[in-house]
């Protein structure tokens, strides 16, 4: 698959994180390619199951397809839907995790990590990664700990802290903490 395929079926997600749903016209216009080009994109997406394709359009899966049959990558649990992480790699393959938690250490460890995907604590929905917000050591302890809860909108992240404890951080925050935090266990602190 093309470097400009990748690009585009990320851009495909993101719009349709967004908008929640659009028609394939629409698409076509959006990013200038053709109609079965859009076809492919969103073909190789509904496979993995983050779409849902129907006459004339598309929408993000409505059931979420992050959880899969296996258990987490990290720490052997099983991938609940409500907390499910997605790590997908350049040469296609996935990796699944239970929650945000072992989702960010395994997103940390791998190598060529084409795109990654959180579910939505409150709504389920997937999420981009990199574009969630994360509560870190809430009070709400659902999978491993320290908690950590992937958020798609700062507003919604921060009205869930208010009422649950935490602190809210961005992707590459929440890695810095977790490795801070093996760093301190290893250290003896």
């Amino acid at each position: 698959m093309s470097q400009a395929s990748v690009n585009r079926e990320k851009q495909l997600l993101e719009y349709l994180q967004e908008h929640g749903n659009a028609s394939i016209q629409e698409l076509v216009e959006i990013f200038r390619v053709s109609n079965m080009t859009i076809h492919r994109d969103l073909g190789r997406l509904e496979k993995a199951g983050y779409v849902q394709k129907k006459h004339g359009g598309v929408m993000l899966a409505e059931k979420n397809s992050l959880a899969g049959g296996r258990g987490c990558e990290m720490c052997g649990k099983p991938v609940s839907e409500r907390t499910a992480f997605l790590v997908k790699l350049e040469n296609g393959e996935e990796k699944r995790a239970c929650c945000a938690h072992c989702g960010l250490m395994l997103q940390s460890r791998e190598e060529n990590v084409w795109q990654s995907f959180t579910t939505d604590y409150l709504h389920g929905h997937i999420v981009s990664a990199n574009q969630a917000v994360y509560v870190l050591g809430s009070d709400l302890n659902i999978c491993c700990v320290p908690s950590i809860l992937g958020f798609g909108s700062a507003q919604e992240a921060e009205k869930f802290q208010k009422g649950f404890g935490g602190t809210l951080a961005s992707m590459e925050d929440a890695i810095r903490y977790l490795h801070g935090m093996i760093r301190a266990h290893g250290s003896g602190a």
